[in-house]
């Protein structure tokens, strides 16, 4: 019980700041950052804000769990990455 009102609580600060800074300049960071078919328009502030804040939250009541996903997401990343040069450069595309 108390890891829940704890997530909620930073849950609610996160997301008050995310709004609240996302006229100066968290707005145009994350609209620098994501692709054009992710844009929503007008509803750009209140998904990304969320979305900020789950993780925000999660981060700050279970750290090493969200650090070590983290981890494995890069990892993954990083491997396919490398995995998608080589077969590019494998293939003959002519």
């Amino acid at each position: 019980m108390t890891v829940t009102l704890i997530w909620l609580i930073a849950f609610a600060v996160i997301l008050f700041l995310a709004l609240r800074a996302w006229d100066s300049s968290l707005g145009k960071v994350v609209m620098r950052r994501i692709p054009q078919a992710l844009q929503l328009g007008g509803d750009d502030r209140w998904v990304w804000s969320i979305a900020l804040a789950v993780l925000g939250a999660t981060f700050i009541v279970n750290p090493i769990s969200m650090l070590l996903t983290l981890i494995l997401l890069a990892l993954f990343f990083w491997i396919a990455k490398r995995l998608g040069c080589w077969l590019m450069r494998r293939v003959k595309l002519h």
